[in-house]
């Protein structure tokens, strides 16, 4: 299916337990090694410079040289052509954690999404960091969160690097019918219709080939399964593939 074939996709659920540090083994290896070319989405604000060095030290320590940061100029949009070229010439790419709806705005709507998108289908490993793992899929939650409580819940669509399947992060801490992550998982997959969803904790990562999950680093990756979206009823497990 379109939007699912081509590169790894790791969908990392927080910054808890050093999962960061642990995913990038895999990421390097699938983006070249240190031959590779890491393109980090960020969304810039404040003090952003002040965060690069702790994407890049992981990297660098694994021999990777070249990393192209795109952020957005002072006017708070994007240079496109510049980042044309950063994601063309990217082996890896990695879209960064902060408000997921700012990232959404820049990175999940067109131009750049459809250049994230090929380049996925073309090969290139894409690791997403908290917002980054949200925006990934075709559905995309926007939801109130304590850095951003005034948001309202909205579905939007995603970069639509896989299909059927909806994202939650965050989600160890509250595992349970009260959480907040886990209601707005249930609730976005009822309202989409989609059968399959999501819960990855804070300290771990989902890495899905093709739509599949392939591996989890860490612990706290859990699946929803819908089976009777009238009644609402699913299944929930946990999935324990880590190598």
């Amino acid at each position: 299916m379109a939007g699912e074939r081509g590169g790894l996709l790791f969908l990392i659920g927080g910054t808890d337990r050093g999962i960061v540090k642990r995913v990038t083994e895999p990421f390097v290896a699938a983006a070249g090694g240190e031959e590779a070319t890491v393109a980090l989405l960020l969304m810039g604000g404040e003090g952003w410079e002040g965060y690069v060095p702790r994407y890049m030290a992981p990297w660098e320590a694994r021999g990777v040289r070249r990393v192209e940061v795109i952020v957005p100029k002072e006017d708070g949009k994007l240079d496109l052509i510049e980042v044309g070229r950063q994601l063309g010439e990217a082996t890896g790419i990695f879209i960064g954690g902060g408000h997921t709806a700012r990232y959404h705005e820049l990175y999940a709507t067109e131009p750049v999404r459809s250049l994230v998108r090929e380049r996925h289908q073309e090969g290139v490993p894409v690791a997403g960091l908290s917002a980054g793992a949200m925006i990934a899929p075709q559905v995309c939650l926007l939801r109130p969160s304590p850095r951003n409580p005034d948001e309202c819940f909205r579905i939007v669509e995603g970069l639509g690097l896989v299909r059927e399947l909806v994202v939650e992060v965050h989600f160890t801490e509250g595992v349970g019918l009260g959480s907040q992550t886990y209601a707005a998982l249930v609730e976005g997959m009822a309202r989409m219709r989609v059968a399959r969803g999501l819960g990855i904790g804070s300290g771990a990562c989902a890495v899905l080939r093709e739509g599949k999950v392939e591996r989890v680093i860490g612990t706290g990756v859990w699946e929803i399964r819908m089976t009777d979206f009238e009644k609402g009823r699913y299944s929930f497990r946990e999935i324990r593939r880590e190598a």
